[in-house]
């Protein structure tokens, strides 16, 4: 989740790609299209 600041909270961590947007899809359907805030999906950083 990134804020309007810029800060970012990760909610969870998925191996699946199409298991990640569909649930970002379910809280955009759920919750609407919040103003303040932004769900993301990303790679994760490997190290």
């Amino acid at each position: 989740m990134q804020y309007s600041n810029g800060t970012e909270e990760v909610l969870k961590v998925f191996r699946d790609l199409e298991v990640a947007l569909n649930c970002v899809d379910r809280i955009y359907a759920q919750e609407g299209y919040p103003m303040h805030l932004a769900y993301r999906v990303r790679p994760t950083c490997t190290v």
